[in-house]
């Protein structure tokens, strides 16, 4: 009997549920199957359609001037706080209860759960709770805090501890904020927000988008009267610092953004000289690949006390 023959009378002889895996196994794939990218659950999936970026690598090493720096809106572009906006109730309901804090503020409405963003958030809970040590109240100032997530985090974590925390960010960050953590205060201006002292000066995945870092993270460090944690920070160990732009439509973020990735050394020994020494580090699991790069960075955290407190 020809073989074809001898297939057909096996198929027959097979299991329903067996047979059709057979089948979509030898189903081709189509072009789009084929080649489409695998991301991370806790990520947004869609990415719209951008006009003349689609040959564009995600990011990208670039060089340092004022055209790169200026040439888009960045965090201040409305695609941002409206994309945010869109998801703070999803947000909110993730933070509830017993439950585990490992979905992110950027992640899709219904994501699973994500290891890295339940180790991100309980770093902050572990520098926090060295904050309150023998404390009743504590002072926060959290540069670049969007709508105030770590806010909830802080609330969810730390019921009893009374909180003067203020966040640092955009107008349209503040104005929304406002609305809706009214328990927290919003300034858009940087003057306002370094004129006085706290206990915690905090920045998470905000200082490195500012051209002038060490000028900023110089004025942070006088603000931060016992503690300063740096977080989520793109760190290189061989490189000197250089500047990358991110185009991050995939999460609904309209715009570009440039950014440092910074020499571990040299951040270390700029917040040394300032007076603090280095308490605790943190493994933050965030790896961008940028292909013309001559060093791949991996994000980091550093919680600085300092030294007269020590």
């Amino acid at each position: 009997m020809p073989a074809t023959g001898l297939r057909r009378i096996a198929l027959l002889l097979m299991p329903p549920i067996v047979v059709e895996a057979i089948r979509r196994l030898r189903r081709p794939k189509s072009v789009k199957q084929a080649s489409a990218p695998q991301r991370p659950a806790a990520l947004p999936t869609s990415r719209e359609p951008v006009a003349g970026r689609s040959a564009s690598p995600e990011w990208e090493m670039v060089a340092d001037t004022e055209e790169v720096w200026t040439a888009h809106e960045g965090w201040m572009h409305d695609s941002i706080l409206k994309t945010q906006l869109g998801k703070w109730q999803d947000f909110l309901r993730s933070v509830e209860g017993p439950r585990a804090l490992g979905q992110s503020h950027e992640a899709s409405a219904g994501a699973e759960l994500d290891y890295a963003t339940h180790n991100t958030i309980m770093s902050f809970g572990y520098v926090l709770g060295r904050v309150a040590e023998q404390r009743a109240a504590a002072s926060v100032l959290d540069w670049g805090g969007g709508l105030g997530h770590y806010y909830v985090y802080a609330r969810a974590l730390f019921p009893g501890l009374k909180l003067d925390y203020v966040i640092k960010d955009f107008p349209g960050f503040c104005v929304a904020g406002e609305r809706l953590l009214p328990n927290a205060t919003y300034l858009s201006d940087e003057g306002r927000a370094l004129a006085r002292s706290y206990d915690l000066v905090f920045a998470s995945s905000s200082l490195h988008y500012t051209r002038d870092y060490y000028g900023l993270l110089g004025r942070l460090c006088d603000s931060a009267a016992e503690w300063l944690m740096i977080t989520r920070a793109p760190i290189v160990q061989r490189s000197g610092d250089f500047v990358v732009v991110q185009r991050p439509y995939m999460y609904g973020y309209m715009t570009e953004y440039p950014g440092w990735f910074v020499n571990r050394q040299r951040l270390l020994d700029f917040v040394f000289a300032h007076g603090f020494v280095l308490e605790r580090q943190f493994l933050v699991a965030e790896e961008p690949n940028v292909p013309n790069a001559p060093e791949q960075a991996r994000y980091y955290g550093f919680l600085f006390r300092r030294a007269s407190k020590h």
